[in-house]
């Protein structure tokens, strides 16, 4: 493969980074202020993802956002997964039994992605949408996954990384994330409070495969109210519920 057509491949991977991330549609001169290359380069490659349906145009605002194939490949990911319909079917018992959104997160190597949503009871959105990729630092998902890790593995990944205080519980200390990660292990259990959003409260459990690894890792999460603590275990004892079905049906 030659330099050129290496780069352009780079290049555009970092256009669909990019418009993967909120608020998912951009104009080009927007994603030419987020890119590092020329106006020139950017539009011979939308032009190419358009074509491909990697991405779609807006005529009326000019703004580009990913486009049906992406989805494609999406559903091709979750099939070769082996994801059951029944896991959905779970998610959806326990959003309407808890009033809260739920959802369920896979790390695949060393990255946390969303796999499935239900987000319901909130008056503001505060899930990720399926597809996104979770910091390792905060939230149920990130933090639970890599607890579960390889533990010299998560080292390494979070010596490399410096991280954001967004909220007032952020964990943005290499040391006291790791200790994070020993609490959660030896509680069997996450809880995520005031961490990426503003009054957000998660809870959620690992879920380990048929040989006993964890890969994976479900969730609830609701806005903080004045009972909250109880409702964090009631949510606990919910998702404890669901824990063995979940582990049968998950790959």
């Amino acid at each position: 493969m030659n330099k050129s057509f290496s780069s352009t491949i780079d290049h555009a991977m970092e256009v669909l980074k990019v418009l993967a991330t909120t608020p998912y549609q951009y104009k080009i001169s927007e994603l030419e202020n987020r890119l590092n290359f020329g106006r020139t380069s950017l539009s011979r490659i939308l032009l190419t993802l358009e074509k491909n349906n990697m991405v779609i145009r807006n005529q009326e605002t000019k703004k580009y956002k990913i486009g049906p194939f992406a989805y494609h490949l999406g559903n091709v990911y979750l099939e070769n997964g082996n994801y059951e319909s029944r896991v959905l079917d779970i998610l959806d018992e326990l959003s309407n039994r808890l009033k809260a959104s739920s959802g369920l997160a896979k790390r695949d190597g060393e990255e946390v992605i969303s796999i499935f949503s239900v987000e319901n009871y909130k008056p503001i959105k505060i899930n990720y949408v399926p597809g996104t990729f979770f910091p390792v630092n905060r939230g149920c998902y990130g933090k639970c996954l890599m607890a579960y890790h390889d533990r010299e593995k998560v080292k390494k990944l979070i010596n490399t990384q410096s991280f954001e205080k967004i909220c007032d519980n952020t964990i943005t200390d290499q040391k006291e994330l790791l200790k994070e990660y020993d609490r959660i292990k030896q509680q069997g259990f996450v809880i995520s409070v005031n961490e990426t959003f503003p009054l957000a409260v998660g809870v959620g459990i690992p879920i380990p495969s048929k040989d006993g690894t964890v890969r994976h890792c479900v969730a609830v999460s609701f806005i903080k109210g004045d009972n909250y603590l109880e409702k964090i275990e009631e949510c606990k004892k919910t998702l404890f519920e669901y824990k063995e079905e979940l582990s049968n049906l998950i790959p």
